[in-house]
């Protein structure tokens, strides 16, 4: 069709990006508010920030979701979310019921 991959835009990679470093910059800041080198509401303000930004991110590639199948994933994953390999079976479901509904198109 001569379109992009969902991938290879740049909205995506910047949800991506964006997810990625929510991640980890929530770590990063807590062990610092430990070591007392950040404050707690400095941290809140930060994090904050971040969620902003990678909603703003989000919201542009929420687009390109299949709704039901992201509405799927996320009752699987509070039905299951104490159950060991809760989230293997949630993914390999999704994905299943995700190659099907590409199959029918």
């Amino acid at each position: 069709r001569g379109e992009l991959p969902l991938t290879a835009h740049p909205s995506f990679r910047l949800y991506w990006l964006a997810l990625n470093t929510a991640y980890t910059h929530e770590f990063f800041l807590q062990t610092l508010v430990k070591r007392r080198i950040l404050r707690q509401r400095t941290m809140l303000l930060l994090n904050q920030l971040l969620m902003a930004v990678s909603t703003l991110a989000a919201a542009r590639v929420v687009g390109h979701v299949h709704l039901a199948l992201a509405a799927c994933s996320l009752l699987l994953n509070l039905a299951h979310r104490s159950r060991p390999f809760g989230e293997i079976a949630n993914f390999l479901l999704v994905m299943a019921l995700g190659a099907a509904v590409v199959e029918r198109a």
